[in-house]
């Protein structure tokens, strides 16, 4: 199985190369990096730039400004599905949040499933180095997903992820409105909805090393308005 890792990035010159260097040790000899930079003003486009011409495993796309995560996993599946050959793609966080370790356990569960969600809130499943409120908003707003919209996942609103190609081609992601957590259970969302075959495997999320972290009351609110409009639409 061919594989292609998208990872979005803003400032996260601290972050970048260790985990490239992480991901390349621990993948598939084959596997392929598209890394997503909005032209970040710390730099990291131009490190992963000279890393890229060093290593052919590795892709930078460049983007004009901070235009949000949403349409960075668009661009990113766009080109990734346009370019072909990739049998699974794989999305995940720049700040080690989501840790390369699971990379190969997601990969195994793509032969089978269409979509596999490395999850916070199954058995198994962890949070670390949170404080107590922000694991009420995200436990709390996860259930009001999935009460709302009915989704068969417990963690709605996760960025690790293995999806397969053939069946995101099937998805109109590109109709996506959504930019921050909301756009991942809207993804998620469509897939359910056109019958993808859906497993979740238990992760260990660990808050950032490096860094500043980028939710803000906007996010916020966006999650709270669009799992009505997914109830009351047919995606």
């Amino acid at each position: 199985m061919k594989v292609r890792i998208i990872i979005p990035t803003y400032n996260e010159r601290e972050n970048i190369i260790p985990l490239l260097t992480e991901l390349l040790r621990v993948a598939p000899p084959d596997t392929r990096i598209l890394v997503v930079d909005d032209s970040s003003p710390d730099g990291t486009g131009a490190i992963v730039r000279r890393l890229a011409q060093g290593e052919p495993r590795v892709s930078l796309l460049t983007r004009p400004g901070k235009l949000g995560l949403g349409t960075a996993y668009q661009q990113a599946f766009r080109r990734v599905l346009d370019e072909g050959g990739d049998d699974c793609v794989i999305t995940m966080d720049a700040d080690f949040s989501h840790a390369p370790r699971y990379v190969p356990e997601l990969i195994r569960s793509a032969e089978r499933y269409d979509l596999v969600v490395g999850s916070r809130y199954i058995r198994g499943g962890r949070i670390e180095n949170w404080e107590l409120w922000r694991r009420a908003l995200s436990w709390g707003g996860n259930l009001y997903v999935r009460i709302i919209t009915g989704s068969p996942i417990h963690d709605c609103t996760a960025g690790f992820s293995a999806m397969r190609s053939d069946f995101l081609r099937r998805v109109p992601f590109e109709r996506i409105r959504a930019s921050g957590y909301a756009w991942w259970f809207t993804l998620r969302m469509m897939f359910y909805r056109r019958g993808a075959r859906i497993v979740e495997i238990p992760i260990t999320f660990t808050d950032r090393r490096l860094g500043t972290s980028k939710i803000s009351t906007n996010i916020i609110y966006e999650g709270l308005i669009e799992p009505w409009r997914i109830r009351f639409s047919k995606l």
